[in-house]
């Protein structure tokens, strides 16, 4: 079986689309489809099937997602570690963010490293705190801007910003000051369900403070979140960076929390053993660093 067919196959299924795809790979799309064709024969099964979202993984499909994409980036880093660099050659680096970072770091990374870093190709996938701890570990990222620490030993990070927690609500709740935690968590809250991150640091809130929080609903996307808070569903705590362009825009308002007051620190994590040649992930990190940090000011100026 030809590896380049794997490299195809997990191309489709992350972006879920054979026209996206192609161009992506810039090849067409009748001989990518038909090399899908060719590795489903080879297996026997069927990988994908067409729907109106695209093309959907099969249940086969997500099995060999699984067990083939570790191992495909663990081989591309150790080639990427022992080739020569030529004349137009490039490392390839790929950088994971939970979608709320997303929000505020990926528009400004994707223009900003590719003249800080032009000879490393990027790639950014986005996936929840835990996901992507797992995936560091995995070696299918190579990066991970985490919202909370990642507690685990073969896991290096380092600590890029504290953000504050900041309640957001209707823009005519009459936010207007700091607003104590307690009386937060009487009114109708949008919380993410994750115990990592966000979650984690509004639940360890209530509890030290023997408080019941008042969940309305359950949601882990920043972004789906804040929509809701501006048609009026509920409130919700977010990290300051997060809700900052939303309240100077007007569309919804907020107040930062106090007693406590809460943060979430916002890491840089990476394996401690990783094959990526060193220079290279150096000055990669350097970069990732210097970006996160101005935008983070630009977005939460003291």
């Amino acid at each position: 079986m030809e590896i380049r067919r794997l490299r195809y196959f997990l191309r489709i299924a992350e972006d879920g689309s054979l026209t996206r795809s192609s161009s992506m790979l810039r090849i067409a799309q009748s001989a990518l489809t038909r090399q899908m064709r060719l590795l489903e024969e080879d297996l026997g099964v069927k990988l994908f099937v067409r729907s109106a979202r695209g093309m959907v993984l099969t249940e086969d499909g997500e099995q060999l997602r699984a067990s083939v994409a570790a191992p495909l980036r663990e081989l591309e880093l150790a080639l990427d570690a022992i080739r020569r660099p030529g004349e137009g050659a490039r490392s390839t680096v790929v950088i994971g963010l939970p979608p709320g970072l997303a929000d505020v770091l990926a528009l400004p990374l994707a223009l900003d490293l590719e003249s800080r870093v032009p000879d490393i190709a990027v790639r950014m996938v986005e996936g929840p705190t835990g996901s992507l701890v797992d995936w560091l570990n995995r070696g299918v990222i190579d990066l991970a801007l985490l919202e909370d620490a990642a507690r685990d030993g073969r896991i290096e990070e380092r600590l890029l910003h504290e953000d504050p927690l900041w309640l957001i609500g209707p823009p005519d709740a009459g936010l207007n000051g700091p607003l104590r935690f307690e009386d937060a968590a009487r009114l109708p809250l949008i919380v993410p369900s994750h115990h990592l991150g966000i979650g984690g640091a509004i639940d360890d809130a209530a509890r030290a403070h023997g408080l019941t929080l008042n969940v309305r609903m359950h949601v882990d996307a920043a972004r789906l979140a804040r929509d809701l808070v501006a048609q009026g569903a509920g409130y919700a705590i977010l990290p300051r960076s997060y809700c900052a362009e939303g309240i100077g825009e007007g569309r919804f308002a907020g107040c930062e929390l106090a007693e406590p007051a809460m943060t979430v620190g916002l890491y840089l994590a990476f394996r401690r053993h990783r094959r990526a040649r060193k220079g290279d992930f150096d000055r990669l990190q350097e970069a990732v660093i210097a970006i996160a940090q101005a935008q983070f000011s630009r977005a939460c100026p003291s």
